[in-house]
Parts: structure tokens; sequence; C-alpha cells
């Protein structure tokens, strides 16, 4: 078994998880040394004629798929989707915990430390038990993880309860009836929820829908999922339309039944029961127990709900739009801000997938590494769908910082992480992949948004 070596590089201690994404070791075709390319005051200056084979976003990122490239941020080896797809088709995150460590191995370098931290402990696991899949492996962990997560929440929450007398009295009694709800979900007690959310819901399944093998059955279930958010639910005394019905119908496939009945409630139910029929035929027990959730909820039952930091914040900004104290909403703000995340906490992110399938999880562990494009200049700020505008980094920090400015952003980073970036993007344009002056427009892009000044000469002469 080649787990030994594996527990060896990431049973470190728990500071070098931080160090890691300095961490530069890695295959990649030397840059040759050329003799035609000019630099002044490390700006490129074109000497010969440019190539166009990378000419898109995917093509860009298309890079990834014959040599590595490291993040513009963190420094750390970035996945191409082509990649985290093939070990979802070779069955590596469905089958043993074994063969999942033994695969990971390969992968070490590119992982986030919460990420590293989960698979550590499915690696410990895999020596008493290697043959349990992932799925049943985070099931075990879950009774200690979540007793340990609800260790960090609780204060939290208690911050958020002192903060009671001090909101407004139009606001109050939501904000009460939210903090109660959250404690019953985060005790996961039973309770009766006031309505269901189709947003919420529809997010649930666009987040495991990567994860589904088979494609026509994941665009199905997506399918479905639009008509739950469309506001005629909402709204309770404006009607259905009759061309909004067909096409509940025609999506679920049903035809024997009488049309001129049909409540808003009957439609909601009829869409899930064929999501859930769709589940069970794939056997993904996450789908069905969000569907069994949701049921009880039209239904008014009650239903135990795990806590969701995401939907909770969403609650929140709604408990608290139009609050005139934009002080205190900070306050608020500033405090849920400590939450722990399935980001930032191993215990958050072995709780949330408890229920998932193993294909989840599995993905779930790589999905932070995965390459993105990152617009230098953001598009809410005018940045262009242009290659100048674009660098590459991993799904981590491109979502981690959305649209904040990439001067304030890239403070935490070293500048030698983004010197070691360009010289990777400037490989390409020795070897003919990516035009010059898109080069020298992504440097001049880079300094203009960051603020940091990138070494070409450097570059040039490594």
């Amino acid at each position: 078994m080649r787990i030994i070596p594996l527990i060896a590089n990431i049973l470190k201690p728990t500071v070098n998880f931080k160090n890691n994404q300095y961490d530069y070791s890695y295959n990649s075709e030397p840059a040759r040394r050329t003799n035609y390319c000019l630099f002044n005051n490390d700006i490129f200056v074109k000497s010969q004629p440019s190539f166009t084979a990378i000419r898109s976003g995917g093509d860009f990122k298309n890079i990834l798929n014959h040599r590595t490239i490291h993040c513009i941020y963190c420094g750390r080896p970035l996945l191409s989707n082509k990649a985290v797809a093939k070990l979802k088709n070779n069955g590596i995150f469905s089958g043993s915990i074994k063969n999942f460590a033994q695969e990971m191995f390969s992968y070490i370098d590119y992982l986030h430390p919460t990420e590293k931290e989960a698979l550590k402990q499915i690696t410990i696991m895999a020596f008493d038990e290697p043959n349990i899949r992932l799925s049943e492996a985070i099931k075990k962990l879950y009774p200690k993880a979540n007793k340990e997560l609800l260790k960090e929440q609780l204060p939290i929450f208690k911050e958020l309860a002192e903060l009671t007398g001090e909101i407004p009295h139009g606001w109050k009694t939501k904000y009460k009836k939210l903090l109660q709800i959250s404690k019953y979900r985060l005790q996961e007690k039973e309770y009766i929820p006031e309505e269901f959310s189709g947003k919420e819901f529809a997010y649930k399944i666009k987040r495991v829908s990567d994860t589904i093998k088979d494609e026509y059955m994941a665009n199905r279930i997506l399918k479905l999922t639009e008509p739950l958010t469309h506001p005629i639910f909402k709204k309770t005394k404006e009607p259905l339309t009759e061309k909004f019905i067909n096409k509940i119908l025609s999506l679920t496939e049903t035809r024997d039944i009488e049309r001129n009945n049909l409540s808003k409630k009957e439609l909601q139910l009829l869409i899930i029961s064929q999501i859930s029929k769709h589940a069970e035929i794939l056997n993904r027990k996450d789908i069905l127990n969000f569907c069994d959730t949701a049921i009880k909820t039209i239904n008014r039952e009650p239903v135990k709900i795990k806590f969701s930091n995401k939907a909770f914040k969403y609650d929140l900004n709604e408990a608290l739009e139009g609050m005139p104290d934009e002080k205190l909403k900070t306050r608020i703000s500033l405090i849920t801000a400590k939450l722990p995340t399935s980001r930032t906490s191993v215990n958050a992110f072995i709780t949330k997938h408890q229920l998932a399938a193993s294909d989840a999880i599995g993905y779930d562990i790589l999905r932070p590494s995965i390459v993105t494009i990152e617009h230098m200049r953001p598009k809410s700020e005018g940045g262009s769908n242009l290659l100048y505008n674009y660098a590459l980094a991993c799904a981590e920090d491109n979502n981690t910082r959305s649209s904040d400015n990439m001067g304030i952003f890239i403070k935490k980073f070293p500048v030698k992480n983004q010197q070691k970036y360009f010289k990777e993007i400037w490989q390409e344009c020795i070897k003919g992949n990516l035009p010059r002056e898109t080069f020298s427009k992504m440097v001049q892009t880079f300094y203009k948004e960051s603020g940091r000044k990138i070494n070409v000469n450097s570059i040039k002469n490594t």
C-alpha cells in the first residue's frame, strides 16, 4: 500500500499547511533561452509575428492539459477540469478509500488546508477500514466533527443573540425568529418551517449536479428545479397561467391529471417527486434527502434541516433589509463572518458532506484547486473578456476575491508567486502557444490592477 508515504506527506504540523502554498516543486518543461526577445524597462517589446494557438478563456485553461501552472495568488499547482473528470470517470471517488488515498498522493501539493486535513483523516481511517467508500468514511467521521463544529458555532451565535436588544422594533421579531430556527438547525432538532424556498432547494441541487456521472440525468434534474425558483410561487394571490402549468406537466412527463384544479403546492410536489424518482435511479441519498425535506416543508410537517452558512446569511439579509442602523448591520455582518465554513473548517467540511455521495465528496476535496479564469479587472468594473485581462487562479482564491480590488486582495500573497506564474505563461509564448503582445498586455494589466511589478528581465534570463 502506498498509504504510508501519503501519511508521511500529509501528517505534518498544522503550521506547514500554510507554507504549502509557497511550495514550488512541479514538473514542467524548462524555458528555452532565446535571443530574439527584447525587453525594455520590464515591458515586453514584440520582435516577431505572434501566434494564436490560445484564443479564448477555454483555450487558456487548457494549457493545464500539457503542463503545470501555479495559481497567480496562492502559488499552488492548478488542477484541470479534465484531470478531475478523469478521476471521477475512472471510479477513484466512488471506489475504496484505500485507492482514493493512494491516488490523492499525486495531488497533495494541490490541496488547500481544509481539504488536506479531510484527506488526512480519511487516509488514517484507510489503515483500519481500507475497503469502505468515501461516503461511509465521512459518516464515521461525522459524530465527532459535528460535536466539534457546534463548539465553534455556539459562541458566535451567543454574540448575535446579545445584539437582539439593539435591533429596532420593526426588525426584532424576524431577527429573533431566525436565531431560533438556526438553533434548531445547529442542534438538529425538528421544527416546522414557515415556507419552502425554491431558490435554496435549487441551489443545493446545483451544488451536487457536477458529481452526477449520468450527464443526461443531471441535466434532467437541473431542468426540473428551474420552475421552483419562479416568483409566482411567492405571490400567493397571483393565479397560475395555463402556459406555466403545461410547462411543468411537460417537464414532469405528467399526462393523466386534472389541470384545472392544480394548486401551486401540488405543482411543487409534482416537480420534487419527479426529482426524487431520478435520485432513486441514481441511488443519490443526498438528493433524496433534499427532496424528503422539501416535501415535508411544503406539507408543513416537522423536519430536521442542517444548518447552512449561506442559507443563514441569505435569510439574515432578508430579515434586516431596510434596517436604518448601518453600524449595527456592519457589526452583525462581522460576527457572522466568523462562522466556520466548509472552506475554513474540516469539521464543517465533514458535517456538510454527511449525506453526500462519494463522487460529491471526492470532487469537493479537489474543487478549490480547480483552475478558473480570473478577471484581473473585474467585469463589474468594466473588465473585458479578452485574454490580456485573464489570469489563471484556483477556484478557492477566485471565489474569495470575488470582485474585490486586486491590489488589496493580493497583499496576503508573496510577489514570488506572481513572478513564477508569469514565468510559466511566458514559456507558453516561447512555445508559440500564446501571442507575445498578449503576454505584454497581461503584465501591464496585472501591474495596473495589483500595483505589483513583474520582473520580466528575470523571466527572460532564467
